[in-house]
């Protein structure tokens, strides 16, 4: 991906050329995770270069909750906490946990260009949705498109590379239809939201957690993008 962005640069001038098909910040890491590092450097913790648990350290996945009920107000526990290789880890667990072959994924465009190799590495076939306007849930397009192979919706909230932030009310309307669906068809759907961008927000908009629209909800986040960290892949589920 870099390396054509590279090629397509010195063709064509550095200025004329726009990567959109994901973030790689330019910005440094905060002055504290430098300081943190310097500390573990000077001040190693017993273990820490050995083996861990799966999920993550036990601290850190705590940490992680501890943040996370904050800014939901929903009681999360280390139990709740995944840690993975960054969000690209996160989307691949998932997937592998909760496909069989020939299950379908919703995924509405413009999106991130890996989602249908996410997809694809579990079984599962992509559906692509046009999005509303404004870019928006298409709420209109989406229901008929669910099916009894519909095992999961992917959104991505701010979007990349719209930038949009889906409203209480969309994710309301979403939530009341994969609940429908539900009932139709007798199966569960889960609502996979990818919150890479979830800090970085402006013009004072709020971010509405899906949380308390699905009961099947799981978030797949990172530290790639809201403290520049895209390389040390921290991410959880």
């Amino acid at each position: 991906m870099f390396e054509e962005g590279t090629i397509l640069k010195q063709r064509y001038g550095e200025e004329n050329v726009f990567d959109l098909s994901l973030g790689n910040p330019i910005m440094e890491p905060p002055a504290e995770f430098h300081q943190e590092l310097r500390n573990l450097a000077e001040h190693p913790l017993p273990g820490m270069h050995r083996y861990m648990e799966n999920a993550g350290y036990a601290e850190t996945r705590a940490a992680v909750a501890k943040q996370l009920s904050l800014e939901t107000g929903f009681n999360f526990t280390m139990n709740d906490i995944i840690m993975t290789c960054g969000a690209a880890g996160a989307l691949n667990v998932v997937l592998k946990t909760i496909l069989n072959p020939g299950d379908e994924v919703i995924i509405f465009a413009p999106y991130f260009a890996e989602y249908i190799n996410y997809v694809d590495n579990h079984g599962g076939v992509a559906r692509i949705l046009p999005a509303g306007e404004q870019f928006t849930i298409n709420l209109g397009v989406l229901e008929p498109t669910i099916a009894a192979r519909t095992k999961a919706v992917i959104i991505n909230s701010p979007n990349n590379p719209t930038g949009i932030v889906y409203s209480e009310d969309s994710l309301h309307q979403l939530g009341e239809m994969l609940h429908k669906k539900e009932a139709q068809y007798e199966t569960q759907i889960f609502l996979i939201s990818d919150e890479t961008y979830r800090r970085i927000i402006y013009d004072g908009l709020k971010y509405p957690s899906i949380l308390q629209h699905h009961p099947r909800s799981i978030i797949a986040t990172s530290h790639s993008k809201d403290l520049s960290l895209p390389g040390e892949r921290i991410g959880y589920i």
